[in-house]
């Protein structure tokens, strides 16, 4: 799974406050818009008071605790030996890309022609390795190219932080379970040899390789996807794009052949109650599209909705009713599996419809005069 598109960069030097070593990083200011999303802003506002350092209590904690989740305390002393908090965990969750940009302004900078150029270049690159993977897991190719595309650019951003003190930090400093079952898978990863300890770098929410997996995610769901007898997430790509179609398969329900996301016309009547230029979504009204073929609704192009009649799909105004309307499927919510942001699940469907051939990314505009670059 991967909490985000990551754009880290290495750490720079390390500053002491408090006799705790915290790594410092540039903060940026974006434009706020969005309410909370999920995984994704959970417990961002848990932690100890200003100025206390938590981690002493906190180790004591999760060594206490070690033994239960298949870690030795004698392994859990080796491989926390200069454990520290980052700052930059601290800092990076309250300026979320999906959380505080704009629609018009997310998309487009996530949906570029370099990602769409490059994702068709891999797509005939990697043909072979990728048809096999369709034939097992009955994903599109193009649906777990574009999740690697938006996660990392196809491999070129996975970011630079220690993996398990982004884990100590959030476990630290949010307190919330998940985050500590990542510590310890953390750990049982370092500890089997999994991964490499310098290899073992990824985002601040703590994902790590190509397609941005989270350890507990590695654990359950990576696969072999070349042959060798071993998953690996960071180095392989037939390994990583596997393990990406079977996180599909295996956390929900993946229909084969169906769009995540459909953008169509939808009569004034059924846009009616949508919020200005506000994202909303009617999560309850879902009927088949045969059915939403006869209540008016129509592809962007004006032309009847093709494909499975029988397929369930749920109206969706990312941005209101003056921007691009969609109906969005069950596949819609296996991409949410994957990253609970609907910024995030957009924009792969439209990356991975892109990658297949379309020409544009949207028929109709989003509602502004600045529509990102």
């Amino acid at each position: 799974m991967g909490p985000r598109p990551s754009s880290d960069a290495a750490p720079r030097p390390g500053l002491t406050l408090t006799g705790l070593r915290i790594l410092a990083a540039p903060s940026r200011r974006r434009l706020a818009s969005v309410a909370a999303c999920g995984l994704l802003v959970a417990g961002i506002a848990a932690g100890p008071p200003a100025g206390a350092d938590p981690l002493p209590q906190c180790l004591a904690e999760l060594r206490a605790q070690a033994p239960k989740n298949r870690v030795s305390t004698a392994d859990f002393d080796r491989l926390t030996a200069g454990a520290q908090i980052l700052e930059r965990v601290i800092t990076s969750r309250a300026n979320q890309a999906e959380v505080v940009d704009l629609w018009w302004d997310y998309v487009p900078r996530t949906v570029d022609e370099q990602r769409v150029r490059e994702g068709r270049e891999l797509v005939a690159r990697w043909n072979g390795e990728m048809a096999a993977i369709e034939q097992r897991y009955g994903v599109n190719r193009t649906v777990f190219t574009a999740i690697w595309g938006v996660e990392t650019s196809y491999g070129v951003h996975r970011g630079s932080l220690p993996l398990l003190d982004v884990w100590i930090t959030r476990a630290c400093t949010e307190q919330r379970p998940l985050w500590r079952a990542n510590v310890y898978a953390s750990l049982r990863l370092l500890r089997d040899g999994t991964v490499r300890p310098e290899a073992f770098v990824g985002s601040w929410g703590g994902a790590f390789g190509l397609t941005q997996f989270i350890p507990t995610s590695y654990e359950d769901l990576a696969v072999d996807g070349d042959g060798d007898g071993r998953a690996d997430l960071i180095d392989s790509v037939p390994d990583a794009l596997a393990s990406t179609a079977n996180h599909l398969v295996r956390r929900t329900r993946w229909v084969s052949g169906l769009p995540p996301a459909i953008e169509v016309r939808v009569p004034s009547e059924l846009a009616r109650g949508a919020r200005g230029t506000e994202e909303t979504w009617r999560r309850e009204d879902i009927r088949a599209l045969s059915e939403w073929a006869r209540a008016g609704v129509t592809a962007a192009a004006g032309t009847p909705l093709s494909g499975n009649g029988d397929a369930r799909a749920s109206l969706f105004f990312p941005a209101g009713a003056d921007g691009p309307a969609f109906l969005v499927t069950g596949n819609f919510n296996a991409l949410l599996a994957y990253n609970q942001s609907t910024k995030y699940a957009l924009s792969v469907a439209l990356l991975a419809q892109r990658i297949a051939g379309a020409e544009r990314t949207l028929a109709r505009p989003w509602p502004t005069a600045d529509p990102g670059l």
